[in-house]
């Protein structure tokens, strides 16, 4: 046997115990004590019976109400160190869901209960121990660790890791999320070796490099990453990141770097203030993005390499200022790709530069007051604005649209005639008033004003 893919595991920074147990299985018949700061059972006089997943222990019988939590074992002569599960009870013997040890050994140590301080700290750390389909909460305490994670999770189980606020699953948004401020220690915050992770409601600052260095498929959800010394994420190797809702902001270099090819989809990301590009790296890159802002970055709103898909609807990029610094600069598109609804404004050269117009259907974009020129070497389309977008408060962020480019994106009239959409054209939707029937089409957020991006 092995830990049970139910496990849901508490991590406090600052109020758990490094060799708590940490975890308690969704759905055993036991109390679960990983919800509390301290350890709900200290032995220091384990016994293994005569099967190795066996325990007991004198000094604190085992009960029915320990099932389903996990002993954080920490010594003793013939025992694996280790986190284990509690299967059941019988007679005050406990089954572990796999062997313990050497049977007759005695003296273990060990605690049940209690949330653990960290992932990678401890003798029996919670990185070793993760399995396919499990998750981890972490609560909003003060949070300095580098964080190691290198077990794989599954592409129909991955291995989830979310912040909360006061209580489990509430969603926090803003200065309410858990926050890994790494205090500029040197080195990654978050560095994930392992396959299919799913990171929610977390921030992470200051760390000495890069916030998160992934090689394979992540998501991201409701997440920040900002003020980190190399940039938001590094990425290498095969998969597919997903962003939503997440902020990239006020880092030092390209705020996602990259090596060998990517293919990665955002919708609800916010990108500001970074030193370098929005993207960039050494592979091609196919970019799927909806919903999206990208703006006051010292390079290009985005910077794409050659030879990847690119995907563009409803995006705002606005004020990448550099001198050579274009809302999207990109060389040879694969054919197919699309752009459609976005605002290309206020950039520090040309809105589009592209070495190859014609792989690109380009069209309902609005390009405004970009230094040099609309575009370059990028088609013009027939549906083409180029008026002021009439930004609500664009020095402090709020991308919201005036009237000039209400109702005008695609896809408008539906094939058939039967359908009408009223999508405008940038990231931040006006929300179409009552009016004539058809489909209405409109966001559920407003990506600034409505907190999750704060």
């Amino acid at each position: 046997m092995a830990l049970s893919a139910l496990i849901q595991w508490e991590v406090r920074p600052t109020n758990g115990t490094a060799n708590a147990g940490g975890g308690f299985t969704a759905g055993a018949s036991g109390t679960d004590y990983s919800q509390q700061n301290a350890v709900q059972v200290a032995y220091t006089d384990l016994v293994i019976e005569a099967t190795t997943t066996n325990l007991t222990s004198s000094l604190n019988p085992f009960t029915a109400a320990h099932v389903g939590n996990v002993i954080a074992i920490t010594g003793g002569t013939g025992f694996t160190t280790g986190l284990y599960e509690v299967v059941s009870i019988a007679a005050a013997v406990a089954t572990m869901d796999r062997s313990v040890g050497t049977t007759a050994s005695t003296g273990g140590t060990g605690n049940l209960g209690g949330a653990r301080s960290g992932f990678s700290v401890g003798t029996t750390t919670l990185q070793a121990s993760l399995v396919a389909g499990q998750k981890v909460w972490v609560k909003n305490e003060a949070w300095n660790e580098a964080v190691s994670l290198t077990i794989n999770g599954a592409s129909g189980a991955p291995i989830t890791v979310e912040g909360y606020n006061t209580a489990r699953a509430d969603t926090p948004t803003g200065t309410n999320r858990p926050l890994l401020d790494r205090a500029n220690a040197a080195g990654i915050a978050v560095t994930v070796t392992g396959s299919n992770y799913v990171f929610k409601y977390l921030r992470v600052t200051r760390a000495g490099t890069y916030a998160l260095s992934d090689t394979s498929s992540f998501l991201l959800l409701g997440c920040r990453l900002y003020n980190n010394g190399s940039g938001a994420i590094s990425h290498g190797g095969s998969g597919a990141p997903v962003l939503i809702n997440t902020e990239l902001d006020t880092n030092t270099g390209t705020a996602f770097t990259h090596a060998g090819t990517l293919t990665v989809w955002g919708c609800g990301v916010y990108v500001h203030d970074n030193t370098g590009n929005f993207m960039g790296g050494g592979g091609n890159e196919s970019v799927h993005f909806v919903s999206c802002i990208s703006e006051a970055n010292a390079g290009h709103g985005l910077g794409l390499l050659s030879g990847g898909k690119l995907f563009l609807i409803n995006v705002t990029v606005d004020g990448n200022t550099g001198a050579t610094t274009d809302g999207y600069n990109g060389s040879t598109p694969v054919a197919s790709s699309v752009m459609l609804n976005c605002i290309f404004s206020n950039n520090g050269r040309y809105g589009a530069n592209c070495t190859d117009s014609d792989s690109v259907w380009a069209d309902y974009n609005d390009y405004f007051g970009n230094a040099t020129a609309a575009r370059n070497n990028f088609p013009t389309g027939p549906n083409d604005q180029a008026v002021d977008p009439g930004f609500v408060d664009r020095a402090n962020g709020n991308f919201a649209i005036g009237t000039a480019l209400k109702a005008l994106g695609y896809p408008g009239i539906f094939p058939g005639g039967l359908s009408t959409g009223y999508l405008d054209i940038g990231a931040v939707q006006r929300q179409e008033g009552a009016g004539s029937g058809g489909l209405r089409t409109r966001p559920r957020h407003n990506l600034v004003t409505d907190g999750v991006l704060t």
